[in-house]
């Protein structure tokens, strides 16, 4: 097939190899230039593609497709070896298969000996299984994630129209757009260009910016266009591209130092500017728990083990072979209890937190790049928001204007335009910009810069067709705009008029200064008075005041040249006659009053930072609730000078501590300000105020303050490739609402972890206690190894499932943020892990030591070595398993807050998982018999467990009735009266807890009624002679 084409994969891929230009320029220039290559490739490099069908085909069987293959998932036989690797696993698996051993070796008393080593054998199996499943069903969602997350739309040219594709349809031919910001999609020629700058240091490292031309036509994939525009010809896609081919290597693991030198600058960045993916604050608190944890459960496993040894030691009076299966049976139970101990469920926790809550988050707008950011956006403090297509609409349009005199909407057109005028408006917004509008399912989609399809729009309105006149003059040469010059401008052939045109467009404040003459009326150039430029000036503050973005055009005539690329641009915009200014609106997205006012009930100030000036700025953030008046606003100059030190342009901290605490708005500022609000913020430490600060961006110079802030967000629709690239979360709706739903999320995935902290602490230190005891007291644990594996499955897996999916409250923005340095165990959850541990223990052992003189069965702890199971142990079992259960109803609330039933019955996953385990605790009950160590409980007995369990609901109530020290953020009682009794104020405290209780919309009488009947308790109970509590005629 490659005989259709003048050109074979291979002698392109030797044209555009790096590291040899001349020879690559030779190759080149055997295919005959880049307009021969053109040919060869059957391309009109005019009118691109013609799309067909078949074309497309052909040329992704000769060339390739712009895919790169991913690298191999791993398989799920894979994932589960990579399991059997957990060191306790290993000593589970080893004690089985000597008990197994000694079971068919050694006569050790019984005949079903087997069937626990079997049992072990099965469990971890189990344990195994689900791990792998885990971990394959997360690495295949975050392989989807990454697909969207990559795949970029790309303009092209095909059958003449301009329109835009995935990035992965691109083929090699087709006809692309770059403009500032682009990540070259795939290796290329230079067909035109103005102006263009690559940066190559992904590839080459070199941090010099290279200009690309005719004459120098190398575009390589994955380097970004720094400034100007072209347009290239695809000639090399994906594996077959130069950043393919090194991307190929990588995976295949050959060629580690190519993979280095392309990629260990950009990573090593990335890791000091970010830190190292997965230990962000919340993880590295959480590794250091567990591994005291462990320490802990694994010095008290080894305890248990001692003491059984010497207890059987000192107990035994000869020895018979049976007693293998015993010691077995020790080592056992101690590996049992680390494997309990060892909280391994905390990762699989905090992977389900976060990919439920990427998943989920990514319904909300939210795709996350980076999982660390998920959770820091929990703690944000504060939002640097950008204004356009965030709190806007993005949907600019020309509300006023001025040519020659003020504009209303309605006169923007031929009729209310002088003839000249509107002709040279048209002209000029028409040719001095990149935007385009395209026709799209019977709508148009406009691509480009906001600003400037406003303007393409108003244009349209007159009656004029953008299209033609570009067209009809192409450009001599473009000097595109910059965050720097705050300006654009085009030269065109007059030829007709036998002249040279430069239109200028930019903000009034740039352009008038520029400007020595202004058309009138009539369209006759005037020339600019002091006065006369006062009054343009007074027209800008004027549409500014309306919260209108101001924008100039002007215009000169001059006598053709014949090279005005070597003319410096301040000399091209100079002398300039003042055409209009224009009045552009964005309006306030309708949702972003209500997320702002979220914000600040939540804690968080949200600060804007705009391009605008002073005055738009000002009435924009009116609008949105950002600013009410009393907080400060600032332009960037101004603030650039007063917090930057002037020997090195850093922040002078001192002084930002002394503007950041009252900034709202932050109007005419420029990238460098926005990095310099962020890197203040982020160094803070005035009062001990540590911010967590999140920043939105859309532009290629948006990069740096995207990466030195906690969480970086880029606009999914606005955003350069660049800006994605530096963000940790991108807007897919370019809508702040999201931010505030991101916010949402990541206090949930905190909430979430903390809830199974909570839990598995409970039973991390009931059942540790309960085995160690029972091994010093009994010589054996109440609990079996297999049982304790089935109980590690509920507390690990299960409970990790059910906790870290609990879906997002507004609750959770009716707090502040938590701060960094904020304890993982508050005092609320320490007393709520050991008020719950202290009654299952106490249940346990008045279960164990009392209960066959309660429920008449036979004394289990009389019972030898491989006896059958016994009811008295079965109910031990059962009541355990069933307290955690309900105790894990508990866990969904960590703060002061006793209504733990709030949201239960809406969270399907949760109550799926509860109501599944109890079914198949008794299932197991039931039919598991000696493999699990269990008897068939009846009907009296199961009743008994399952209140044991409720009780945990009651208890519940009755911890939260305990006071403890009002953590930050945690919902404190309200104020007691100090002159009141000490009875006096446990009747307060009673009447706040119990309060909580109710719904919210409990009517206020029913709860007065309730508080006069606590009250009147407590007054029986304390006796005569109290005081009168304020607020009731209740005496106390």
């Amino acid at each position: 097939m490659a005989l259709s084409f003048g050109v074979t994969l291979k002698e392109i891929r030797d044209m555009m190899q790096l590291g040899n230009i001349r020879e690559s320029e030779k190759r080149l220039e055997t295919l005959g230039g880049v307009q021969g290559l053109a040919q060869k490739l059957n391309v009109d490099v005019q009118r691109g593609l013609s799309g067909d069908k078949s074309d497309i085909e052909l040329r992704l069987a000769t060339y390739g497709s712009n895919v790169i293959p991913p690298k191999r998932q791993t398989t799920l036989l894979e994932l589960m070896w990579d399991a059997l690797h957990d060191f306790t696993l290993i000593l589970l698996i080893c004690s089985a298969i000597l008990s197994l051993i000694l079971t068919f070796t050694v006569d050790t008393g019984h005949k079903n000996g087997w069937i626990e080593g079997t049992a072990i054998l099965v469990t971890v199996v189990a344990v195994v299984f689900v791990s792998a499943i885990n971990d394959y069903q997360k690495e295949k969602q975050f392989r989807k994630l990454n697909a969207v997350k990559e795949d970029e739309p790309v303009n092209v040219v095909r059958n003449g129209e301009q329109t835009s594709i995935s990035i992965y349809s691109l083929c090699c031919g087709d006809v692309v757009e770059l403009t500032v910001g682009d990540i070259i999609p795939s290796d290329g020629l230079v067909i035109r260009s103005n102006d263009l700058k690559v940066n190559e240091s992904s590839l080459t490292g070199e941090s010099d910016d290279i200009k690309k031309h005719v004459g120098n036509p190398w575009l390589y994939s994955g380097t970004k266009v720094m400034e100007g525009w072209a347009r290239m010809l695809v000639v090399a896609v994906g594996p077959n591209s130069q950043s393919g081919i090194i991307k190929t290597l990588i995976m295949t693991g050959s060629a580690a130092a190519v993979a280095a030198n392309a990629e260990g600058g950009e990573k090593a960045q990335k890791k000091e500017e970010k830190g190292d993916e997965g230990t962000s604050v919340l993880q590295a608190k959480l590794e250091a728990l567990a591994l005291r944890i462990a320490k802990w459960g694994s010095g008290v496993a080894f305890l248990t083990v001692v003491i059984l040894f010497i207890r059987f030691f000192a107990e035994m009076d000869e020895w018979k072979d049976e007693y293998f299966g015993k010691m077995v049976g020790f080592i056992i139970t101690g590996v049992t209890i680390a494997v309990v101990a060892i909280p391994e469920g905390l990762p699989l926790a905090v992977t389900l937190a976060l990919a439920f809550s990427v998943r989920k988050m990514l319904e909300d707008q939210n795709l996350v790049r980076h999982l660390d950011a998920c959770e820091t956006m929990g703690s944000a403090t504060t939002i640097c928001s950008d204004k356009t297509g965030t709190l806007t609409t993005n949907r600019m349009t020309v509300m006023k204007a001025y040519a020659g005199r003020v504009l209303e909407p309605a006169q923007i057109n031929q009729s209310g335009m002088n003839a000249r005028l509107c002709e040279l408006v048209s002209e000029g917004v028409s040719l001095n910009s990149t935007a385009r509008i395209v026709a799209k399912d019977g709508d148009f989609e406009y691509i480009g810069s906001k600003t400037e399809c406003a303007l393409l729009k108003m244009s349209t309105s007159m009656g004029v067709d953008y299209v033609k006149i570009r067209e009809r003059y192409l450009p001599l040469r473009l000097i595109t705009f910059s965050s720097a010059r705050k300006r654009m401008s085009v030269i065109i052939d007059k030829a007709e008029e036998g002249k040279h045109r430069v239109y200028s467009k930019g903000g009034p404040e740039i352009i008038l200064p520029r400007c020595t003459h202004y058309l009138d009326e009539n369209a006759q150039e005037v020339p600019m008075s002091e006065g006369k430029l006062k009054e343009f000036l007074g027209h800008v503050d004027a549409f500014a005041a309306e919260g209108l973005r101001t924008l100039a055009l002007a215009m000169r005539d001059s006598e053709p040249k014949s090279d005005w690329s070597s003319i410096p641009e301040e000399e091209c915009e100079s002398n300039l006659a003042l055409v209009a200014i224009f009045g552009i609106e964005d309006p306030v997205r309708p949702q972003v009053p209500a997320s702002i006012a979220r914000c600040k009930e939540a804690g968080i100030t949200v600060r804007m930072v705009t391009g605008d000036n002073k005055a738009t700025a000002e009435s924009i953030a009116r609008k949105c609730g950002i600013y009410d008046g009393s907080g400060l606003i600032m332009e960037g100059p101004e603030f650039r000078k007063l917090i930057t030190d002037p020997s090195n342009g850093d922040v002078n901290q001192a002084e930002f501590d002394k503007i950041w605490p009252q900034l709202r708005v932050l109007a005419r500022s420029s990238p460098q300000d926005k990095f310099l609000l962020v890197t203040g913020l982020r160094n803070t430490k005035l009062n001990n105020d540590f911010q967590v600060v999140a920043v939105t961006g859309d532009g290629t110079n948006d990069g740096p303050a995207l990466k030195k802030a906690d969480v970086g967000f880029a606009m999914g629709i606005t955003g350069t490739s660049v800006a994605k690239d530096a963000s940790d979360i991108i807007l897919m709706d370019d809508n702040f609402t999201s931010i505030v739903k991101a916010v949402m999320w990541g206090r949930n995935v905190h909430d979430s972890i903390s809830k199974f902290l909570q839990f598995q602490l409970t039973v991390n230190v009931s059942a540790i206690t309960i085995a160690f005891v029972g091994a010093c007291v009994l010589e054996e644990s109440p609990l079996s190894a297999v049982q304790m594996l089935w109980v590690n499955l509920i507390m690990d897996t299960f409970a990790s499932l059910a906790l870290a999916t609990e879906p997002p409250t507004e609750e959770l923005l009716k707090r502040k943020p938590y701060k960094r340095d904020r304890p993982l165990l508050t005092k609320v959850m320490i007393r709520n892990i050991f008020g719950h541990a202290l009654w299952q223990i106490l249940v346990i052992f008045v279960i164990l030591f009392a209960g066959e003189q309660i429920w008449d069965f036979p004394n289990g702890r009389d019972h030898s070595y491989g006896d059958p199971p016994s009811k008295h142990y079965t109910m031990v079992f059962n009541t355990f398993v069933l307290m955690q259960l309900f105790n894990e109803i508990n866990a969904r609330s960590i703060h002061n807050d006793p209504r733990v039933w709030k949201g239960l019955f809406t969270n399907h996953i949760f109550l799926s998982i509860v109501i599944g385990t109890f079914w198949t605790q008794v299932l197991l009950i039931n039919v598991a018999g000696r493999a699990l160590s269990v008897k068939p409980l009846n009907i009296i007995e199961w009743i008994s467990c399952i209140l044991f369990g409720l009780s945990e609901l009651l208890v519940n109530w009755v911890l939260h009735l305990i006071p403890v020290p009002s953590e930050d953020q945690e919902s404190s009682p309200p104020p007691v009266n100090r002159e009141l009794s000490g009875w006096a104020r446990v009747g307060k405290r009673l009447q706040h807890e119990t309060g909580l209780l109710f719904s919210r919309k409990t009517d206020n009488q029913t709860q007065e009624q309730f508080s006069k009947l606590v009250a009147m308790h407590i007054r029986a109970a304390a006796g005569a002679g109290g005081v009168v509590v304020p607020g009731s005629d209740t005496n106390v």
